[in-house]
């Protein structure tokens, strides 16, 4: 499985973008190397690419210029966790290892706090098979090296026995914090299938009073480490994802359509042709410019207020100055379409609105999760314009 993400590995993941789409597969990958010139490679990547533009079904409206708005039906990525755990048998907590775990579903106060799958998709390539379906509906790629060393956390959770103990003493089911892991029992160093085909549950209860919580596994009583318990439920889900908007790889795509300050742009692609607006460019300039439509760094979430007060939240974004989410008023500083030429693959929309002095928010396909450099925005719309 791929586990490096960050740092280095997030501008390889931009190069890989642009070149020949490997898929996730059915098997899992090696870890990927890190590499200092992925921007370079980037730049000289002269692949040529093939297949006509596809058009999605994904109820989207026109508006006066033929300019596609966000979908009012947004299409999304459905994952499997539920399925597993309906379906799969039960596993055995020491047979189960970090690079086994194919799905992970962590339950906090009743609620679904963080919730990743290994869904592997045609259109996209090895290091974005990972869907993070809570809290952030798919819309962006996970940071695997976070992921995994999370997932070391959960294989080397030491579990032992309660003796004498009834479900009922334990508490469990009374604490509302829980685990389910989806994992391929056959894995080896050398890898394993994509799909799972054991699970297991953590159910976790009252403390012991040693210093140790109860929990439930395959049936039996168990008692676990009081500080690796809360370590496990102390996640914060923007650390397991990589911090840029989107990363779709060029050779699903067919088309690009840019909107800034009232001005339209085009981008296109297929049978080993570029052209921007029609006028033929080199693989090189249309490449770069790709590139420079995936560098989009998410630099925050979007703050989430209960107080009325507080005009910087996403609660109040929306009616400050421009009610309504549809409003034209609202001030949009770009808006990026990309047509896929794979019928499985979804359109992406990425719209870019002011929120302040110093951000803009980033909304995809309709979901508003993050806020990026303002400075950055603006930019990229004079890179765009020297393009073209």
């Amino acid at each position: 499985m791929i586990r490096k993400s960050t740092g280095k590995f997030l501008i390889l993941c931009l190069a890989i973008s642009l070149m020949v789409l490997s898929g996730c597969g059915r098997k899992e990958a090696e870890k990927a190397e890190q590499g200092e010139e992925g921007r370079q490679v980037a730049d000289q990547v002269l692949q040529e690419e093939g297949g006509k533009d596809s058009e999605t079904e994904n109820g989207q409206a026109e508006n006066e210029t033929g300019q596609a708005d966000t979908p009012a039906v947004v299409v999304k990525e459905t994952n499997s966790l539920r399925q597993w755990e309906q379906d799969l048998p039960e596993g055995k907590p020491e047979e189960m290892r970090a690079s086994a775990i194919r799905g992970l579903d962590v339950t906090l106060g009743g609620e679904s706090l963080f919730a990743v799958s290994y869904e592997p998709r045609a259109y996209k390539n090895s290091f974005d098979c990972w869907s993070i379906s809570v809290p952030y509906e798919s819309m962006v790629s996970a940071d695997t090296e976070i992921m995994y060393d999370y997932f070391e956390s959960l294989a080397e959770l030491k579990l032992e026995r309660a003796e004498g103990v009834s479900r009922e003493e334990a508490g469990i089911g009374e604490d509302d914090r829980r685990i389910f892991l989806a994992y391929f029992e056959g894995q080896t160093d050398a890898g394993g299938q994509a799909e799972p085909d054991r699970k297991l549950i953590y159910d976790f209860g009252k403390k012991d009073g040693t210093g140790s919580y109860y929990v439930e596994v395959a049936g039996e009583i168990l008692l676990a480490e009081e500080t690796a318990v809360e370590r496990i439920f102390s996640l914060n889900p923007f650390d397991f994802i990589l911090k840029v908007v989107s990363v779709i790889s060029v050779e699903t795509v067919s088309k690009v359509e840019i909107e800034t300050e009232g001005k339209e742009y085009v981008m296109e692609t297929g049978d080993g042709s570029f052209t921007f607006d029609g006028r033929k460019v080199d693989s090189q300039e249309f490449y770069g410019l790709y590139t420079e439509l995936m560098s989009v760094f998410i630099e925050k979430e979007i703050p989430i207020t209960d107080n009325a007060k507080d005009d910087n939240s996403k609660d109040n974004y929306f009616e400050k100055d421009n009610p309504g989410e549809d409003n034209p008023e609202r001030n949009k500083l770009l808006t990026v379409i990309y047509h896929r030429n794979m019928e499985e693959a979804p359109q992406i929309i990425q719209e870019y609105y002011a929120w302040d002095e110093n951000y803009a928010l980033a909304r995809v396909n309709g979901t508003e999760f993050f806020l990026v450099s303002r400075q950055g925005i603006e930019t990229l719309r004079d890179k765009i314009e020297d393009a073209f």
